[in-house]
């Protein structure tokens, strides 16, 4: 009998059952097991390793699939320290970290630190407080949120600039994703979900405050393997999940929820800042 791919688990993922976290680690504080201001999250679906952006600690900690820390990067002095860290998008054997200090930080999953990626700026390869990033599979290229910039930049497998898109379009835009079809990308102060095709050309919005999406003030998301919708509303307290009709399916109560993932055996992973700094696993 064939052994099922796991990545198809993600397909029946009920999420009405995800009502109280299996994992719950790491309150605020400075320590290795700490967590201070959490911003971003990520996972290694080869090794089941969770990354997440340390704010408040300036660094990166990395914990196993049961929430165990496991060691941290990035908060020594020199080239490679990082300051603020916003986002993070695995780049195939390498990790990249976006940072308040504008500009992207590239290191080896092992938290080796290989290069930067940029400068502040508003200029080809220039950044203003980018935050959301994520890699196409497909042809290498990276796609990054330049908040501040009001735009997304592409870069290419070369991590070198390729294009830009969505000036006119987004204001402060802080996450992106993508489908086979469509871009997908956050927009924080106009509260809106826009999409692209891959043609850079924008396919619609959908306004999140008041109708449409109804997400009071979402701060990131991401988009499982049924191409569900899943937006941290770090002002309402919950995580508000989408078919891909973005339909309301269901809403996971939880304090301050700042990023979000879904791994390959279908578990949302969730950090929150607000008075615990948490990570969680549903």
């Amino acid at each position: 009998m064939a052994t099922a791919n796991p990545l198809e688990r993600i397909f029946s993922v009920d999420y009405k059952s995800k009502i109280q976290p299996i994992v719950s680690v790491c309150i605020w504080g400075v320590g290795l097991e700490n967590l201070s201001g959490p911003n971003g999250v990520t996972i290694d679906n080869t090794t089941g390793d969770i990354y997440v952006a340390d704010y408040g600690n300036t660094c990166v900690k990395v914990f196993d699939n049961n929430g165990k820390i496991m060691f941290k990067f990035g908060d020594e002095e020199g080239e490679g320290k990082i300051y603020l860290p916003n986002g993070l998008a695995i780049f195939r054997d390498r990790i990249l970290i976006s940072q308040s200090s504008n500009c992207i930080l590239n290191y080896r999953m092992n938290g080796e630190f290989v290069s930067i990626i940029g400068k502040p700026g508003k200029g080809e390869l220039e950044f203003d407080d980018p935050h959301g990033l994520t890699f196409d599979e497909s042809n290498g290229e990276v796609y990054i949120c330049d908040s501040n910039n009001n735009r997304i930049q592409i870069l290419t497998k070369e991590l070198t600039y390729k294009t830009q898109f969505g000036i006119g379009d987004l204001k402060s835009p802080v996450g992106v994703k993508l489908t086979k079809e469509l871009i997908y990308i956050l927009d924080q102060s106009n509260p809106c979900l826009h999409l692209y095709n891959y043609n850079l050309i924008l396919h619609k919005s959908v306004i999140s405050t008041g109708y449409g999406l109804q997400v009071e003030n979402p701060w990131h998301f991401c988009i499982d393997n049924s191409n569900n919708i899943l937006i941290t509303d770090i002002f309402s307290d919950s995580i508000s999940i989408f078919n891909s009709q973005l339909e309301l399916i269901h809403k996971i109560s939880l304090t301050n929820p700042t990023d979000i993932t879904v791994d390959n055996r279908g578990r949302v992973i969730v950090v929150c800042i607000g008075s615990l700094h948490r990570l969680y696993i549903f």
